[in-house]
């Protein structure tokens, strides 16, 4: 990282730089992915690049991906000739068998999976979209071998019965093959794996392997993982991967004014950040365009730069020349090249600053602002139909319903009896989700009308919430 280099010809390349267009007009594709993967999203309208809203499309894929495979399409008519090779059946028996097959595990001639052993198996959803979140879920959460077998063990567990077990079998003559992974994506955030690894665990251990239970697991930590991301690319080199910001949530029913928590420190602030989201995809590809195969992001680059002023000094000097010929190639834009200087924790974040003000200044001030939100918006409205509500003069807040709030009970009891109702609300933080006074008083009463307080005192501290069956 010391001798960091930006290499214009690769940058060039990359971006696709067109050199015989005029100097005074846009000469270069914004490309990402390239050098560095951020996010699963690509800067193109819905028809091209659909927005997924629904984890459940990303079940399937995310445990191929858990268990290294690849699955061939499963096709009904060659299933149910494969399992009739092992079953003694009459002729007359044969059509009702035949359909028994096509209710049980396929819709519309694709074939189906409703329980953890066939997940790998369902056919795969023409959608690359859900297929990159998948896939990005499965790197960012860290993944690995114990997962893998932990999986297995469930479904071993839990989830064949005979006739399972048998289109199984069945299946796996085909030629599924080791799956082959490409670059990963970067984890810029290191603080949610171990809690999500520990919750997945506990699902797969606890049989909650519902397409049901699974699309809310991964639901919410593809919120949690983006949005503290989000949060922490605004902080550049200042950003800590293991810290996490405090996002307020509203229960579903309640009623909120606009100075709570949750309308101040909630959605209102995550939008901002969310908005900025190609930019700082664009600029970490742009200062990723070096020949070493390191990936570093700005924390990585705050840290190699603190270790000497000449260090930091050569290194900013490097990214002011990738800015330099960066914006040689954007003659649309003249205000690209009237923005002041920035501040940061070293001479390379304020660099890596300035780059980013180049970038957002000139979305901002041309026609290519479009690229930047149909992006960002990949994520937002996934956000805005999962996990906000608008409470009209309070506007928008981030929001938690009931079936949530069973969800992540059930996820912070795990196998215990009960939880203290101060430890619950520290689980729900360990998770991302924050309330304020109101809105835990209000939770207090949902789990008394459930019947599920267990009050050993009056004092709030030694009251327990029982575990939810």
């Amino acid at each position: 990282m010391t001798d960091y280099s930006f290499n214009e010809e690769l940058f060039k390349k990359c971006f696709s730089v067109k050199e015989d267009k005029p100097d005074n007009t846009y000469r270069l594709n914004h490309t990402t992915d390239k050098r560095f993967k951020l996010f699963p999203y690509k800067a193109t309208p819905k028809a091209s690049s659909p927005i997924v809203y629904d984890m459940g499309d990303c079940i399937s894929e995310f445990f191929r991906n858990a268990l290294e495979i690849t699955t061939e399409p499963v096709d009904y008519n060659q299933l149910c000739e494969k399992l009739k090779e092992n079953i003694d059946i009459e002729d007359d028996d044969i059509n009702m068998f035949n359909d028994i097959i096509k209710s049980l595990f396929f819709k519309n001639g694709d074939f189906y999976a409703y329980s953890i052993g066939l997940y790998p198996y369902q056919t795969i959803v023409d959608n690359k979209s859900s297929e990159r979140i998948a896939e990005f879920l499965y790197c960012v959460l860290g993944l690995d071998v114990i997962d893998k077998e932990n999986i297995k063990a469930a479904e071993e567990k839990y989830s064949f019965n005979v006739l399972e077990r048998m289109i199984v079998d069945s299946i796996d003559t085909q030629s599924n093959e080791l799956k082959v992974n490409t670059e990963k994506y970067y984890q810029i955030i290191t603080s949610i794996q171990k809690q999500f690894k520990a919750d997945f665990a506990f699902m797969l251990s606890a049989d909650m392997t519902s397409v049901e239970d699974l699309t809310n697991l991964l639901s919410f930590y593809y919120f949690y993982y983006v949005s503290q991301t989000c949060l922490t690319l605004d902080q550049f080199g200042n950003g800590v991967r293991e810290q996490v910001k405090q996002l307020y949530f509203a229960l579903d029913w309640e009623k909120v004014s606009k100075n709570r928590k949750c309308c101040e420190e909630g959605w209102t602030k995550l939008q901002n950040n969310i908005a900025q989201m190609f930019s700082h995809a664009i600029t970490l590809e742009i200062i990723n365009q070096n020949e070493s195969v390191e990936k570093l992001d700005y924390i990585d680059f705050r840290s190699a730069a603190d270790k000497s002023d000449e260090i930091d000094l050569r290194i900013s000097d490097e990214i002011k020349r990738a800015e330099s010929i960066y914006i040689s190639y954007i003659g649309d834009c003249p205000k690209i090249k009237d923005i002041p200087a920035e501040t940061g924790a070293n001479r390379t974040d304020a660099a890596i600053r300035h780059l980013f003000k180049c970038i957002s200044t000139q979305f901002a001030e041309t026609d290519r602002k479009r690229a930047s939100q149909v992006y960002s918006e990949k994520f937002s409205e996934f956000c805005k139909a999962r996990f906000v509500k608008n409470r009209k003069k309070s506007g928008l807040t981030l929001n938690l319903t009931e079936r949530d709030i069973i969800f992540l009970t059930k996820l912070a009891i795990q196998h215990d009896d009960k939880i203290r109702l101060n430890d619950l609300y520290k689980e729900y933080e360990n998770r991302g989700i924050y309330l304020d006074s109101t809105s835990k008083g209000l939770l207090q009463e949902f789990f008394t009308k459930l019947n599920l307080i267990d009050k050993k005192s009056d004092s709030g501290d030694a009251q327990y919430v029982k575990r939810i069956l």
